[in-house]
């Protein structure tokens, strides 16, 4: 199908969740993980039905970090997301967040430098050997801390040659985004791009969470942002200040975050005049690639390919990644 060739853009994908299922199956005796067949690697490492439980859904997560326990498998596994990216999806500009406090967790062997490094190390082969550009964005973990996102964010800082943004992640009830501000102010003043995971949950206040991350944490982008569609005020606000969507839509269906795959407002914030670019979010646990995305918007919600070239159009020039590296790759002008 014409759609798999189509040249595409992940603005966002979680490193820490797009593990290799081969490498998965290869790695676990190593970790004390038993699988003995096809449907215990789907119960123990996959979530293709939308999540009923809370904290099975978390100890699938765990799991799949536990795999991320040194150097060597660091920027191995950071290398097969990029090549998987490429040959599986044809992605030539490939954004990979992930959160130092996340990886380190279990493995306090490993230092933030030790983690960051191995991630470059496996980016920057699979740069050299497929033409692709890739950007990493460091993400603070809101459930912790803030000490610890002051850390994070300093890090984040002092590798701004290897990070490109900053990104505040984790449940957003219960956590307010505003005592972060500083960090992120900080992180702009020092040339990182700002995203920020707003607006995901099905909750009555989040569209006002993404109005908040807007104005007090500067976000250039939002992670998900799908529950606007609920208030026409916030869906003009995005657009007035030419905020683009990072719209990830079977997640959004997985988290519950939209009832039903075919109610996905993704169509009707485009069609508003929204920035909307089409991600994964987390395709090794969610068992999908951004071909899948991009086919279920065809076929179901009606998108025609110059629809989905215009996402992808936007995505490209919306990534926080270098003008001229990522013109390099991208087959059409990017309008900087």
């Amino acid at each position: 199908m014409y759609i798999t060739t189509l040249p595409k853009v992940d603005l966002h994908r979680h490193l820490e969740l797009c593990v290799r299922h081969s490498t998965i199956r290869e790695l676990a005796p190593q970790f004390q993980i038993d699988l003995p067949n096809e449907e215990s690697f789907k119960e123990r490492f996959l979530i293709t039905q939308p999540m009923k439980d809370l904290n099975s859904v978390l100890n699938k997560f765990l799991d799949t970090q536990k795999f991320w326990s040194s150097t060597h498998l660091i920027e191995r596994l950071a290398f097969e997301a990029c090549e998987d990216a490429f040959r599986q999806d044809g992605i030539r500009i490939l954004e990979l967040r992930y959160a130092p406090t996340f990886i380190r967790q279990g493995h306090d062997h490993l230092s933030f430098e030790e983690i960051h490094q191995a991630i470059v190390k496996g980016v920057n082969r699979a740069e050299k050997e497929f033409p692709m550009a890739v950007g990493i964005i460091c993400i603070i973990q809101r459930i912790l801390p803030v000490k610890e996102a002051e850390a994070v964010t300093q890090f984040a800082i002092d590798h701004k040659e290897t990070f490109i943004g900053l990104d505040l992640a984790d449940n957003e009830v219960g956590f307010d985004s505003k005592p972060f501000a500083p960090f992120f102010l900080a992180a702009k003043k020092n040339g990182l791009g700002i995203t920020v995971h707003s607006g995901e949950a099905n909750v009555p206040n989040a569209p006002r969470y993404v109005r908040e991350a807007i104005d007090y944490l500067g976000a250039q982008r939002i992670g998900h942002g799908v529950q606007i569609y609920r208030d026409p005020a916030v869906m003009e606000y995005v657009k007035e200040q030419n905020v683009i969507l990072e719209l990830c839509p079977t997640s959004n269906w997985l988290t519950q975050a939209i009832p039903d795959l075919t109610q996905h407002p993704f169509k009707k914030l485009k069609d508003f005049g929204i920035k909307t670019t089409i991600n994964t979010d987390d395709p090794g646990i969610f068992n999908i690639d951004l071909n899948h995305e991009y086919k279920w918007l065809h076929e179901v919600l009606g998108l025609s390919v110059f629809d989905l070239e215009q996402c992808s159009d936007w995505a490209a020039k919306a990534s926080f990644i270098d003008f001229n590296k990522k013109s390099k790759v991208w087959p059409r002008p990017i309008f900087s």
